[in-house]
Parts: structure tokens; sequence; C-alpha cells
């Protein structure tokens, strides 16, 4: 049984631009965390959707849509489960947002 600790995915996405940080591989289930700084000069806005098995992103997948994260803010969600090739899709309005994922991923 393989299980991994810790970050799962990291990203610091372009402006404006839906992006995969995380996939949970085929045969893993995780129990997540995701965390958004903020690292730039000026307030930004984000969004985290949980999409299941692959699914293209459909508006009942977010789970924080255009939350405003001030300067030097970080917001994280709460923990939460995933299966095998569930997507976690992150998005900022300026390019000064890093997105973590940390958990525990586990053989299914």
């Amino acid at each position: 049984m393989a299980v991994v600790w810790g970050a799962l995915g990291q990203v610091n996405p372009p402006a404006t631009t839906l992006t995969t940080l995380y996939t949970v591989p085929a045969s893993k289930h995780a129990a997540v965390l995701v965390v958004a700084t903020n690292i730039g000069a000026g307030a930004a806005t984000i969004r985290i959707a949980h999409s299941p098995s692959g699914a293209a992103v459909d508006p009942k997948h977010y789970i924080l849509y255009d939350y405003s994260l001030a300067v030097a803010g970080s917001q994280s969600t709460a923990r939460f489960a995933v299966k095998a090739t569930d997507v976690i899709r992150v998005y900022a309005s300026t390019t000064d947002v890093a997105f973590n994922v940390n958990g525990i991923e586990d053989d299914d």
C-alpha cells in the first residue's frame, strides 16, 4: 500500500485561466485541503472547483467562487475527500496567487 502525505499539487496559474491543480491518480483516493495565498501587491479573486470523475467544470463543482483574497492573505478549504480521477481546478484574477493541495493519498 503506497501512502503519500503532504503536498499533492502546487500551481501559480496564469491570470483568469481555470487550471488543474490536482488529479487523483487511478486506483487512489485522498483527503485534501486546498490553500490559496495572495503573493502580490493587490487584492485578487479566486475560485476552486472539485469535479468528480474528471468531468468538465460545472457551476455545482465550485467550493469557492469569486472569493476576494486580500494582499498577503490566505484562504483554505475544509478538508474534503476525493476519489480516483477527480480533478481540483483553480482560478485567480491575477498571476499573484499560489495554490497548494495538501493531504493524504492512498490506494483504493
